[in-house]
């Protein structure tokens, strides 16, 4: 067949005219123009058919290759696809984040999205009710190029085969009008009711009433011919016309899941999926690192970032937003040296646990109490002082990128705190090896990414950095933030020196800590205790890092 000359201005535009009256829709968007190659000069294979430049609004089609594949004659089919993406599918890209979020649910690992599959179906049940020919020009000219609609391993991949099957059962094609011929037998061997199943999603898909039914279904389909999901790669034309979405929309479909809850049950009734097939999240950061782990060379490392400072920013909002008003009334984290308790004090001011471990059996004759305390700077000292941070990352902690870690948050929220009220901020992140140490920052973003790092390993409280940056900086506020391990450090008699030297020169130094027995710190301490610039502040388990961070910014950093 000889072809034709490259596609007339007059026969582009009158194909554009044919695709919008084919939606009856008015769109802003400009007639198509030729596509220009991404990396000119190079032989790339996935140079796309068809896409729209968003940022444009601008409709691009790879005449050249529309022409190669011998489908000239489905411009108008091509287009109307594309406008059918922009007009109905996807409906937001933060619909297409919830796919994506969900469809790792089902399948953790999954190496390419499927979701331009499930599109692609949904648009092509429109435009092929009058261009069905046109489209299956696409898809056969799309198999007979070389490298296109191929499994990396060789030959046409058992996934796409099916989706090929759906399009002949929709559009009553013979078997093997799109599937190879060659690989019907062997399909329906290696996949026994191949062909109706194909039949039988067609009847079902499209008659169900809700999308993510629909998704659903999909999914439970095509999950069939999914042999290893971390694997799973395929070409297809079309695929490049729906942009993927961004941070805020995959962010804010990391927090819709419980939308989908009612969906999944509905799916497990009908027999869809199994208990398998649904792996439910017990947190975002899970969430966030199934969903960004699969990106190719590991692309998704700045995404999952992103996605885990977003989920850590709500997590601060909500500990500083609950920050009492009035230092004189702190929260219950920030407590005085132990006293007596007599008949007609408070009995809530008695501390039971300390009571209990330092009493013994005459605990419940011998109470003994513990104010709150405000702790205000002195007079002299008025304004909010620069605050640096040493926070421990060493092995006993999880990362905080997969996992909440409680020492992360707390820093997190001393940091917004004090930015917040005007102050800068130095991160110190330790654990056994060179710490990471930042410049001071002015902005949260910036803090916040930064108090993310990790390290692993042992625990050596960085006191000769202390002790250095004192004598650089002498009016800062110090905070360390680490859990028994510190008392470990501070046991070496030199360390504890250094310690006392970098208070000294220091406006004031807090022992932020996690213990499970705050008299041995106090014991191990004792020696800066006494310094009015030292202040120890306990909990006693993780989970209280959040909140008592927050009480302890306001005690601290109250004017």
């Amino acid at each position: 067949m000889t072809r034709r000359a490259t596609f007339t201005p007059e026969e582009v535009e009158r194909c554009w005219h044919d695709a919008l009256a084919l939606w009856d829709v008015r769109v802003q968007l400009s007639p198509p123009e030729p596509h220009q190659p991404f990396r000119p000069g190079e032989d790339v294979k996935d140079e796309p058919l068809a896409y729209i430049d968003m940022v444009r609004r601008q409709v691009f089609v790879h005449f050249e290759l529309l022409d190669r594949m011998g489908a000239r004659d489905s411009l108008t089919a091509v287009l109307a696809h594309e406008i059918g993406h922009h007009v109905r599918f996807p409906h937001t890209l933060g619909w297409d984040a919830e796919l994506r979020v969900l469809e790792q649910r089902l399948l953790p690992g999954l190496g390419q999205s499927l979701t331009n599959l499930f599109f692609d179906l949904q648009v092509n049940e429109f435009v092929g009710r009058t261009h069905a020919e046109a489209l299956c020009e696409v898809y056969r000219g799309f198999l007979r190029a070389p490298d296109k609609g191929q499994d990396p391993a060789g030959g046409t991949s058992p996934l796409f085969c099916f989706y090929l099957a759906l399009y002949e059962e929709l559009w009553r094609k013979p078997h093997g009008d799109l599937v190879p011929k060659g690989r019907l037998e062997t399909l329906e061997r290696d996949y026994p009711g191949f062909r109706i199943q194909a039949r039988l999603f067609v009847q079902t898909f499209y008659a169900l009433p809700d999308p993510r039914l629909q998704f659903l279904y999909f999914c439970a389909a095509f999950i069939r011919y999914i042999d290893a999901p971390g694997k799973l790669r395929f070409r297809i034309p079309l695929a490049g016309d729906v942009p993927g979405p961004d941070e805020g929309d995959v962010d804010a479909a990391v927090q819709a899941g419980g939308r989908w809850e009612d969906a999944l049950a509905e799916a497990r009734e009908q027999g869809w999926l199994d208990a398998t097939h649904d792996t439910k999240d017990a947190d975002p950061l899970t969430t966030i690192a199934r969903v960004t782990e699969h990106l190719p060379g590991k692309g998704g490392g700045k995404l999952r970032r992103a996605l885990v400072a977003r989920h850590y920013r709500r997590l601060v909002d909500r500990y500083i937003l609950k920050l009492p008003s009035s230092p004189a009334k702190p929260e219950p984290y920030l407590r005085t040296t132990p006293e007596a308790w007599e008949y007609g004090d408070d009995p809530s001011t008695i501390d039971w646990t300390l009571t209990v471990v330092s009493q013994g059996h005459l605990a419940a004759i011998a109470p003994l109490r513990r104010e709150l305390e405000a702790d205000l700077p002195p007079p002299s000292d008025l304004g909010v002082p620069a605050v640096e941070l040493y926070l421990d990352t060493s092995g006993s902690m999880p990362n905080p990128e997969h996992q909440l870690n409680s020492m992360t948050l707390a820093a997190q929220v001393l940091a917004a705190s004090a930015l917040r009220k005007g102050a800068t901020v130095r991160g110190i992140v330790y654990s056994d090896r060179q710490p990471f140490i930042s410049p001071w920052m002015y902005d949260e973003e910036t803090a916040r990414d930064f108090l993310l790092h990790y390290i692993g390993g042992g625990t050596w409280f960085p006191v000769e950095e202390m002790e250095k940056l004192s004598q650089e900086r002498p009016d800062v506020l110090r905070v360390i933030i680490s859990d028994s391990d510190f008392l470990s450090n501070m046991q070496d008699p030199d360390a504890l020196a250094r310690l006392s030297r970098a208070m000294k020169k220091s406006r004031r130094v807090v022992a932020f800590l996690a213990v499970p027995d705050e008299q041995r710190a106090r014991l191990v301490l004792a020696p800066v205790l006494a310094d009015k610039r030292f202040r120890l502040a306990t909990v006693q388990w993780m989970s209280d890092f959040g909140p008592a961070a927050a009480a302890l910014a306001d005690a601290l950093l109250e004017n």
